[in-house]
């Protein structure tokens, strides 16, 4: 079903077909190439929410304060172009979000990577687990022939890449569910303040 006729299917039911722009918001969008096959998890997801009405620079603040409490975190806020843009600070996975309230509508998007993160993981971690590896490889293979040495690379390789992408994606499920929460409270806050979009004025003559 898409959409929209989950929305209609909502209505019909007596539920305000908000709720399900509200619920389709918080479930990330991640990107699902081939090396986020092979590593387990993607490293970057975006999350995209619409509430019909505008802020005001105060309902911007109160939007501020309802991400930093789902985060955990301070954070830097700078304003661009008329939308407010946080962003976390000194964290290897990185999140972004960007609130704009124009045309009577008011948007706001969340991007998270887990980018640097993800290569620090494969790298040292990978590392470590390879030569724990290549340790118990080394106690049964013969390593100074060159089966036992071909054995005891792969062993590296292997069990340093394996032990890395297990990480990585039981990790990614909390970073998901710390997506969800973030977008989860910066849409409630804007759906509890924004500002009914205006009405077009009536501008006939009456006799």
């Amino acid at each position: 079903m898409t959409l929209d006729e989950i929305k209609a299917v909502a209505s019909e039911v007596g539920l305000d077909p908000a709720l399900v722009d509200r619920a389709a918001a918080i479930l990330p969008t991640a990107s699902t190439g081939v090396a986020s096959r092979v590593l387990g998890g993607p490293s970057k997801y975006q999350l995209e929410y619409t509430a019909p009405g505008k802020l005001s620079k105060e309902d911007f603040g109160r939007v501020v304060d309802a991400i930093r409490q789902a985060t955990g975190h301070t954070g830097k806020v700078d304003e661009v172009l008329g939308a407010l843009e946080w962003q976390t600070v000194g964290e290897t996975s990185q999140l972004h979000v960007t609130v704009s309230s124009r045309e009577n509508q008011t948007t706001v998007k969340v991007l998270g990577d887990r980018g640097p993160t993800g290569a620090i993981l494969f790298g040292v971690v990978g590392a470590v687990g390879g030569f724990l590896s290549m340790g118990i490889a080394g106690a049964i293979i013969e390593p100074t022939t060159l089966p036992g040495i071909v054995g005891l690379v792969s062993a590296c390789l292997g069990g340093g890449f394996l032990t890395a992408r297990t990480i990585w994606t039981t990790t990614g499920k909390g970073y998901r569910a710390k997506l969800r929460r973030l977008m989860g409270a910066a849409s409630k806050a804007i759906d509890d303040s924004v500002q009914p979009p205006a009405l077009p004025s009536d501008r006939g003559e009456t006799s």
